[in-house]
């Protein structure tokens, strides 16, 4: 009798001790801000460290990442603006950008500054 209850004293001893061993484990992510270029007439953001540059294909509601544009988009290095956003995907704020640097009809750029509650 004493031998069963002395084993299930250390059994249980035993659970305890393992209950109590907690794992904890921390996750750490690191946002870094980049530097991009804005080109609102064609809607095309580019980075210049990684050569980087990202669009919306016509007619499709999904950004694409490339270092050659397709021959149907061309830039216009005379209106670019410099944009600092933290992460990888600029287009995110990419209504913002637009209300921002909007192009009027005739393919000039007014930039409108955009208040907080905007």
């Amino acid at each position: 009798m004493k031998k069963v209850l002395l084993s299930l004293l250390v059994c249980v001893s035993i659970l305890t001790a393992s209950a109590q061993d907690v794992i904890t484990k921390t996750t750490t992510v690191t946002t870094a801000s980049h530097d991009y270029l804005f080109y609102p007439s064609q809607n095309v953001y580019f980075e210049k460290a990684s050569g980087n540059y990202w669009y919306l294909a016509p007619g499709s509601d999904t950004w694409t990442m490339t270092q050659t544009l397709p021959p149907t988009i061309v830039v216009e290095k005379t209106a670019q603006y410099p944009i600092t956003y933290v992460g990888t995907d600029p287009w995110k704020n990419n209504i913002g950008d637009i209300k921002k640097y909007k192009v009027k009809k005739n393919g000039t750029i007014k930039i409108k500054k955009i208040k907080k509650d905007d």
